[in-house]
């Protein structure tokens, strides 16, 4: 890591697997609620023109020129931070024996970063609106999506603050209070106070990137000091929820609150718990509920290590829900039992290595988990450490964490025509 200015920060991962240079920069900043919907806004509209290329066919030519370079942003939450990227990639110049791809390339990203469609402190009226619509459209989706929708009610009974309940890209009510010019104001606040991380990924050299990265004019900006891991301490009581609707298939989703934190004591033994419960083929939950009982079309955990969320989707048939809600729950009882063999934990083990290697096959993935160490203070971790802390993991930690796991919320969709 190269400290470029105060909260500004430069991170070359060196790498001869790829024939691409991939470069991303990341503004971080708190999640705060007023703020989500803008920067959602403001990364789409960034992600479609700018005052150089005023049209988005200005735009997608530009990119062609540049031997078919790609561009795309996003936003995400990781717990308390929310974090607006902007993604490049391009051919590497060594693989096509030219010269001077990377620097107009980081050209182009600085005249999108440092030059959007704005004119008079407003962004261009037109590209504005249009985008707002798009966006309007986006949350409209997530009701016509049964599963998503049902994903973002149990969050919302889950969890106590706005923030966390909506989406990474916020909420459709905030849409009319958006104008272009405080969108504007939204878009200097990130240039001016977001922290900001920016990884280059490919066979490139650092003298080479600070060359290329000279024209932005980054000012120094206050470090966030943050836990970005949201925990709530409080001791919330059960809560539960009923929604009928007019679709094929009930939707049973779970929301338990668990202390498995990246990388924390209880991660790894966390992976391996959840492999075991409901993330895997061979897991407690596809092979009981999906396969001996024939009781779920699909059935699946996730957890959330910076929420501490485990999440449980199922798709039933509207009469079994009390019986399948039963099974899950006796399932996570039977982990906590040590009602599992060394078989399935080697087993769980091994597949969750196999996705470790996985890691550095894309550039994505490589700057991802470079990031996400990075938030929590650690800067490097090998392969070779994850696979000694997996292998670690005992059979007493993964009892010992199940024991810990508490159901806290459950929605379910009825479907009417089930």
């Amino acid at each position: 890591m190269l400290k470029i200015r105060e909260g500004i920060h430069l991170h070359i991962l060196p790498t001869k697997k790829f024939k691409t240079i991939s470069i991303q920069f990341r503004f971080k900043t708190l999640l705060q609620e007023k703020k989500v919907t803008k920067r959602a806004l403001l990364a789409n509209i960034m992600d479609i023109n700018s005052k150089l290329y005023p049209t988005q066919n200005d735009f997608r030519r530009r990119l062609s020129e540049l031997y078919g370079a790609n561009f795309f942003t996003d936003v995400a939450r990781y717990g308390n931070y929310h974090v607006l990227s902007l993604n490049m990639e391009c051919v590497d110049e060594k693989v096509i024996n030219e010269t001077g791809i990377v620097d107009e390339v980081m050209k182009f990203l600085y005249q999108v970063i440092s030059f959007p469609n704005v004119f008079n402190g407003h962004f261009q009226e037109a590209t504005f609106i249009r985008e707002v619509d798009k966006l309007r459209d986006e949350f409209a989706s997530r009701y016509d999506d049964k599963t998503v929708y049902a994903e973002d009610k149990l969050n919302n009974l889950y969890f106590d603050t706005r923030e966390q309940q909506m989406t990474s890209y916020g909420q459709e009510s905030d849409l009319k209070d958006i104008t272009s010019t405080n969108l504007f104001d939204t878009y200097l606040e990130m240039l001016n106070e977001d922290q900001l991380d920016i990884y280059v990924v490919g066979n490139i050299t650092e003298s080479t990137v600070l060359r290329t990265l000279h024209p932005f004019d980054f000012k120094s900006r206050a470090l966030i000091d943050e836990n970005p891991f949201y925990e709530d301490h409080k001791n919330k009581p059960f809560v539960k929820k009923i929604e009928t609707q007019e679709i094929n298939q009930t939707l049973l989703t779970m929301g338990l609150k668990t202390p498995i934190y990246y990388h924390n004591k209880y991660y790894y033994a966390g992976l391996i718990f959840n492999g075991l419960f409901g993330a895997m083929p061979h897991s407690k939950l596809f092979q009981i509920v999906r396969e001996k009982e024939n009781l779920a079309y699909s059935i699946s955990s996730e957890v959330d290590v910076y929420r501490g969320l485990l999440f449980i989707y199922a798709g039933i048939e509207s009469e079994e829900v009390a019986n399948v809600q039963s099974i899950i729950l006796n399932q996570l009882e039977e982990i906590k039992n040590g009602v599992f063999s060394e078989k399935e934990v080697e087993q769980t083990k091994e597949v969750i290595k196999n996705e470790l290697f996985q890691i550095d096959d894309t550039p994505y993935s490589m700057v991802e988990r470079a990031f996400s160490l990075e938030l929590i203070g650690r800067e490097h971790l090998s392969l070779n450490e994850w696979m000694e802390k997996l292998d670690s993991v005992s059979r007493k930690d993964i009892i010992d964490l199940a024991g810990l796991i508490d159901l806290k919320a459950t929605y379910i969709l009825i479907g009417e025509n089930n």
